[in-house]
């Protein structure tokens, strides 16, 4: 009787005992800087939720502006567990997940609560991308966005104030999808991640770039634009921060199950606040002296025109390298189809 008293008691202070109780570390590497408005209405609110419901249960360790690793990087120091969860934008690391930039083609969506939850559809777990990237490459979605439609924006020395001006302008783009549309507005597109951009167009290097305007103002560029679009749609980013297979397998299950609801709330609370900040930022951006200017119906049309043949030659390439190019296609458009329909 003695020992089973004991025995209760032990258990007892070792389930009361802080030094005992159960924690997690979960270190978040990402390459925005700290107060970047993705990681405000993403990571930000993504770590203060989930602290909320766990308390000491769960830390988190931010490391954000490349101080881990290059943004092309933060996939490989994920599957490594350098990192436990990254900052894994598809188009960064093309190569190994080619598949995941059919959410960054030109025309496809019309905000960024229409991609970032047609984009979640595809790659969350057991999703079609994360059966064909994802899973292959040892990472688990929890969150993801796509950012508003791309515009164009230009340095004050490129002069752009209409489509017919894109001829030979040198413009930073993702890989991909995106350098295809730049490549139908006859511009020439220079890969580069978006910290190297304000570098980039001050230098002259770069005449402009396809961003949101909320990216625009995050890294400053508000500073050194002379010109943007107003309605274009020059495609999106599909950004996701996804953790390594092997840290989530050694979760606790209800901590899996916080994680994967909060990333869910996160997903749909981020993109309507980025969808409300870019009208807000294109009319700052013209009182601070810059030219926004809007395409007009014939320049739209034959813009139209041009991105539908940009998809078909990216799901083409991809169906030639034995990729499921048209496939992933198709569903990311009935993904779309779907929530139009739904009125979302």
């Amino acid at each position: 009787m003695k020992l089973k008293t004991t025995t209760i008691a032990f258990c007892a202070a070792t389930a009361m005992s802080p030094a005992l109780a159960q924690e997690v570390t979960l270190k978040i590497a990402d390459s925005l800087p700290a107060d970047h408005i993705i990681t405000q209405n993403t990571t930000d609110v993504f770590m203060e939720r989930v602290k909320e419901e766990l308390g000491d249960r769960v830390a988190f360790e931010h490391y954000p502006a490349q101080q881990l690793a290059k943004a092309k990087d933060i996939l490989s120091i994920t599957q490594a567990g350098i990192a436990d969860i990254g900052y894994i934008v598809p188009s960064y690391v093309s190569e190994k997940m080619p598949l995941g930039g059919v959410v960054e083609l030109p025309g496809e969506i019309s905000s960024s609560c229409e991609g970032s939850l047609a984009f979640r559809n595809l790659v969350q777990p057991g999703g079609m991308l994360d059966k064909l990237e994802f899973q292959p490459n040892g990472i688990r979605v929890l969150y993801n966005v796509a950012l508003s439609p791309y515009q164009a924006i230009f340095s004050k020395r490129a002069g752009v104030e209409s489509l017919g001006d894109f001829e030979g302008m040198k413009m930073r783009s993702n890989p991909g999808a995106m350098e295809l549309s730049l490549q139908s507005a006859g511009a020439a597109p220079v890969r580069m991640t978006p910290p190297e951009i304000f570098d980039a167009m001050t230098k002259g290097t770069i005449d402009g770039a396809l961003l949101p305007f909320t990216s625009t103002f995050s890294y400053g560029l508000d500073q050194i634009v002379g010109s943007a679009t107003e309605n274009a749609n020059f495609g999106t980013v599909g950004i996701t921060y996804s953790i390594s297979e092997a840290k989530w397998n050694s979760l606790p299950e209800d901590i899996q199950d916080v994680l994967t609801r909060v990333g869910q709330e996160v997903t749909e609370s981020a993109c309507s606040a980025f969808d409300e900040a870019e009208k807000e930022l294109a009319a700052e951006l013209s009182e601070k002296g810059a030219t926004v200017f809007k395409l007009s119906d014939e320049e739209t049309a034959e813009l139209g025109a041009s991105f539908e043949s940009v998809a078909q030659e990216w799901a083409e390439t991809l169906d030639s390298r034995g990729k499921k190019g048209s496939d992933t296609l198709s569903a990311f458009r009935e993904q779309v189809e779907t929530l139009r329909a739904e009125g979302n």
